[in-house]
């Protein structure tokens, strides 16, 4: 049976379902317009290369997004890369590995790019997953922590729509953090130090506490966009998020590994890049 290409079209990249095209095409079963499609979208992976990578100074921007196939865990490492001097970042192939997100299997996943291309970038954007600062270190990259992971860490320990009794304590660390985050060089001072002595009372929540704890302990890196300006670096991964939901809304009835790294791997290939714009500040202190 000849391979149909409108078939990418339509349930690849339209996210039309298969079961829809049989009830317009009474003479194929599902299953046959299943082994249609497998073998287009591998015809297309055959002649469509890898996408292109861009010229110069890069950064790179990461995250993950699990599945679970017969009571198994399986995660997909993302990656984009994007040239400091531009707005759209080129995604590269993804990794699907068995078990949780984890250090191990990270390290393994960056260390596949080619010498060449890690020799280029300049810094890595990441969700703070742990042993990311590792990874950085070996690398001699710079890390920017992205600031809606964070603020998402925050609201769920945030207490405000719970009405409990120490939600002044906890909107006072949370609107603290979000000054730090922002502030310019010369006021940044100030707003360590009030976050500093909200998180020394005694009526500090112990959660929200540790939370503030650790960002004042790696407050550099998520300020680095703010650090390091000629990098245009962006202060979060919603370019790779945006990414994860599409690959999920694509592939959500798909039943095994193998089918969902080859899906992947066209829907890919036909995007080429995301959307990676740099978080805009102003520089005059």
């Amino acid at each position: 049976m000849r391979p149909r290409h409108n078939l990418l079209e339509k349930v690849v990249a339209g996210k039309q379902s298969l079961i829809l095209r049989q009830s317009k095409r009474d003479h194929l079963t599902v299953a046959a317009l299943s082994a249609r499609l497998r073998r287009t979208m591998e015809n297309f992976l055959k002649r469509r290369q890898a996408n292109t990578l861009p010229a110069g100074p890069l950064i790179l921007v990461i995250d993950a997004l699990w599945f679970r196939f017969k009571d198994q865990r399986w995660t997909m490492y993302l990656m984009a890369v994007r040239s400091i001097c531009r707005d759209k970042a080129v995604i590269l192939d993804p990794r699907l590995i068995i078990d949780r997100e984890n250090h191990s299997d990270w390290s393994r996943v960056v260390d596949g790019i080619p010498r060449k291309t890690r020799n280029r970038i300049k810094a890595l954007v990441c969700d703070g997953f742990r042993g990311s600062d590792r990874i950085a270190k070996s690398n001699s990259w710079i890390i920017q922590r992205c600031h809606f992971h964070l603020l998402a860490q925050m609201q769920v320990n945030r207490g405000k729509w719970k009405q409990l009794s120490d939600s002044p304590q906890r909107e006072a660390v949370y609107t603290a953090i979000r000054k730090a985050l922002i502030a310019k060089s010369v006021n940044l001072p100030r707003c360590i130090k009030q976050l500093n002595e909200l998180l020394l009372k005694n009526d500090c929540p112990r959660r929200i506490g540790a939370i503030g704890r650790e960002f004042l302990r790696r407050l550099n890196q998520f300020r680095a966009y703010q650090n390091f300006p000629e990098l245009r670096l962006p202060n979060t991964t919603n370019s790779i998020e945006s990414l994860n939901k599409i690959i999920r809304s694509r592939c959500r009835h798909l039943r095994t590994p193998k089918s969902l790294l080859l899906r992947s791997r066209v829907i890919i290939r036909i995007r080429k890049t995301v959307t990676c714009k740099p978080k805009i500040f102003n520089r005059i202190n």
